[in-house]
């Protein structure tokens, strides 16, 4: 495996985040990949290639999306770019004075959401993106940090982070979460 792998790479068939990939399946040592890469290059490479996989796993958990509890029941809302739009759009509609406007859970019919939802749904989305994004950019700037092939190869999205960079983070999800109070009682007072 060791060697079709380092042929692949060689030839630029495969991408160093591949190669990542067969350690975390058990089928290279990260000694493995500095040999294939070569000494000279394998902090650099295996830094890129464990950035651009932290990277994708924020995305994919921002997409996965949220459950909202309203009305007693639990609806999922999706959060790829598309949605991220639409649920703005109708944020704005809020903002601009709207007090219910059509749209539809993930997988669920198409209804009219009050004000107060479309500012929970708002709210719940734009929490989750800035929890996973400030997440990762604190991840990240650790892995930036290391030096040590083994110890940046260790790194995986959603591990605690050293207590240097979840100050640092939880520092700035207070900044948010104090935004997103702000917003509400802005909206409450509005209602009265």
């Amino acid at each position: 495996m060791k060697e079709r792998l380092k042929n692949l790479y060689q030839n630029k068939e495969l991408a160093p985040q591949r190669l990542l990939s067969a350690v975390a399946k058990g089928w290279l040592t990260v000694t493995d990949v500095v040999e294939i890469v070569g000494e000279d290059n394998a902090t650099a490479v295996i830094l890129n290639a464990k950035v651009a996989e932290i990277s994708a796993a924020c995305n994919a958990a921002i997409e996965a999306g949220v459950d909202i509890e309203l009305n007693g029941e639990t609806e999922h809302f999706n959060l790829d770019i598309k949605d991220q739009s639409n649920i703005a759009n109708l944020f704005r509609v809020v903002e601009l004075g709207g007090t219910e406007f059509p749209y539809q859970a993930d997988g669920g019919k198409c209804r009219i959401y009050t004000a107060l939802e479309i500012a929970q749904i708002y709210i719940a989305a734009q929490t989750a993106i800035t929890s996973q994004t400030t997440y990762h950019n604190a991840l990240k700037a650790y892995v930036q940090s290391l030096t040590d092939v083994e110890k940046i190869s260790a790194v995986t999205y959603g591990m605690n982070l050293p207590k240097k960079y979840a100050a640092e983070m939880n520092e700035k999800l207070a900044v948010a979460q104090a935004q997103m109070e702000a917003i509400v009682a802005r909206l409450n007072g509005q209602e009265r």
